[in-house]
């Protein structure tokens, strides 16, 4: 009884330190089946550690948070700093940093893209930033320093770089790095909304690490305002799209269900409703059902990935779209590869898994075909 009191209470104030109970935030959550879930505060050994900057713009002025290394420890700092500033982001996991500026302005991303020559495509990170960048040094996307290599090529990211990991903020700060670097050099950047994305951004932090709650307390900004519109990387993840089409191939972190009525809505329709339901204030058990952001919506759709549905349901989405394929995540497979008859490609494995045993694969497209990409860059053909 000593214990479940314990329990309890330790929960009550978790929530109240760190969410304050919200009655704005809708808090939502559906079914997953991840393997590595981290659910309960005493299966989580990450605590008070690096991170940020958090950029955050307050009453006319920008301000950053970060914390740092410091002897033996880590210390936080809070200060007033300027648009022009160079900025440097640590990953003390693997001891390296490395800098960028903030952008210029941000726009919404264009739902459609002419195919590029090569693509190398790769999802559910999940803040794993050892295994993220190792995987994009070896297909030569980025070199050792974290910089754009890939040319005209375009890396396209589909969904879920938040939760279960410990290197969240390093992972999409690499991110926005990369999308100027590669626009300079003709390439692309595409980050792809995921199930994960949208529940951070919207207050559910079922899947969070205890890291962060540390970390916020420590600098004492509550985690629900790490992502607000009010902030550099929220803007910037506001702008990001939930399904893109590159080609003729459509790029889509659950999938696409047969019975989304995309006869309603066209793509930059599904992508303005995805987006303005991240702030949006749903009464209490519609956000689930929301065709946009619910359990059956292209963020967290499963139907196609278990093969649920028939190859004619498949056939008649891709060609509502006037698409020829589908590239999923979110739904764990042993490896990549094709379902459907070709028609499908699922890409999500258990990254933080294969990183911890030495490995990493990632999805390549190059001379008219995909390849599986490993650890050491040898490619296979996708079967």
């Amino acid at each position: 009884m000593k214990y479940i009191i314990t329990r309890i209470i330790v929960f009550i104030t978790f929530g109240i330190l760190f969410f304050g109970f919200d009655s704005n935030q809708n808090l939502y959550s559906f079914p997953d089946n991840k393997t590595q879930n981290l659910n309960r505060i005493d299966e989580d050994s990450s605590s008070f550690s690096s991170d940020g900057p958090i950029i955050i713009y307050e009453n006319g002025k920008i301000i950053s948070y970060t914390i740092l290394p410091d002897g033996t420890g880590f210390k936080t700092y809070k200060k007033q700093v300027n648009k022009n500033d160079l900025f440097s982001c640590f990953v003390d996991e693997t001891n390296q940093k490395f800098s960028f500026h903030l952008k210029d302005s941000i726009k919404i991303e264009k739902d459609e893209y002419k195919l590029p020559e090569k693509m190398f495509m790769i999802s559910d990170i999940e803040g794993n930033f050892k295994g993220f960048a190792e995987i994009l040094q070896a297909a030569s996307v980025i070199n050792k320093e974290f910089n754009w290599t890939y040319g005209k090529g375009h890396l396209v990211l589909d969904g879920d770089f938040f939760d279960r990991a410990v290197n969240v903020t390093e992972c999409l700060w690499l991110i926005y790095k990369l999308e100027d670097e590669a626009e300079l050099q003709g390439g692309k950047v595409h980050l792809i909304l995921g199930n994960h994305e949208m529940m951070d951004l919207r207050g559910n932090f079922k899947y969070l690490r205890k890291k962060y709650l540390e970390n916020a307390k420590a600098l004492n900004l509550e985690y629900n305002k790490w992502y607000a519109p009010d902030t550099e990387l929220g803007k910037w993840l506001r702008s990001k799209n939930g399904i893109e089409k590159i080609g003729d191939y459509l790029f889509v972190h659950g999938g696409i269900s047969k019975d989304f009525p995309k006869d309603r809505y066209a793509l930059t329709e599904i992508n303005d409703n995805i987006r303005t339901s991240i702030d949006k204030v749903f009464k209490e058990g519609e956000a689930s059902k929301d065709i946009f952001i619910g359990s059956q919506s292209p963020l967290w759709y499963r139907g196609i990935a278990n093969q649920e549905e028939s190859s004619d349901d498949v056939e008649q989405t891709l060609k509502s779209f006037n698409a020829t394929k589908m590239i999923l995540g979110h739904t764990i497979f042993d490896e990549m590869k094709y379902l459907y008859d070709k028609k499908v490609i699922v890409i999500d494995l258990e990254h933080q898994i294969n990183t911890e045993n030495g490995k990493m694969f990632g999805l390549c497209f190059e001379n008219s075909d995909f390849y599986v990409v490993d650890i050491n860059g040898i490619k296979t053909i996708l079967k």
